[in-house]
């Protein structure tokens, strides 16, 4: 059973799509949370579940912001327990056709946000003696797919960053696990699945035959963030209707 009464908890990606959906589950199971938005909208939206004082608007790829947005919540709560990086961004290229702007703004945004939450977060955790982080990876990270080179090896980058850390962090009772969604009904996702062909071509692939629901992805990052997954850690789950089982 999870149970995160009291828990606290800091998101990346915290406005809008799967870290949305687990902020609104941490909260209905009794954590405490703090998170970072892009922008008012994001802002307001998170408004609805978080305090003011819980909200960070930044960049990711910022390591001093982050720092700071985890040093303040570390405060006001009194401690830390989990960590979700779950900020992200896509770009549909080829790898001949990805400029320099696109892969340093990919990987910056996917993999140095996500190592920067992390650290930042294992920091303390290994100070308290446990402690747990979870990071958003993808199934693109373990199959690879045309047309998005510089995501599928942020991704990959995620998980070789999430078994490492998990070596590392293991003796002090920190677990680090790596999720791995298919395709899933976000914001993300919309423009493929607003394109007939691109969307037929994407759930032919999909055993279970439709897009996941973030609600689906945000049930198992709290599963891993909560004790129920204490003898858990250094794994990339995927979440993706059986795309990876081919």
């Amino acid at each position: 059973m999870i149970d995160l009464t009291d828990y606290r908890l800091f998101v990346t990606g915290a406005g809008s799509g799967m870290g949305l959906a687990t902020v609104k589950g941490a909260c209905a199971l009794g954590a405490r949370v703090a998170g970072t938005v892009r922008g008012g909208e994001q802002q307001g939206i998170l408004r609805q579940y978080l305090d003011d004082d819980c909200i960070f608007d930044l960049d990711v790829t910022d390591s001093a912001a982050v720092d700071q947005a985890i040093a303040a919540t570390i405060t006001h709560f009194g401690g830390l327990d989990g960590a979700l990086a779950c900020a992200g961004i896509i770009a549909l290229f080829t790898s001949t056709e990805t400029s320099d702007a696109v892969w340093r703004n990919v990987l910056d945004t996917n993999l140095t946000g996500c190592f920067n939450l992390a650290r930042a977060a294992a920091r303390h955790m290994k100070t308290r003696g446990k402690g747990s982080i979870v990071m958003i990876s993808s199934q693109i990270g373990l199959v690879g797919h045309p047309n998005a080179a510089a995501y599928a090896v942020s991704k990959s980058g995620i998980n070789g960053l999430a078994r490492t850390m998990a070596l590392e962090l293991g003796p002090d009772n920190v677990r680090v696990n790596a999720v791995g969604p298919g395709p899933v009904a976000t914001d993300m996702t919309a423009e493929s699945r607003s394109i007939p062909e691109r969307r037929d071509f994407l759930l032919q692939g999909i055993p279970l035959g439709r897009f996941g629901e973030p609600e689906e992805i945000a049930n198992l990052n709290l599963f891993l963030l909560s004790d129920a997954a204490s003898f858990i850690t250094g794994q990339i789950i995927c979440a993706d209707g059986g795309y990876t089982a081919k």
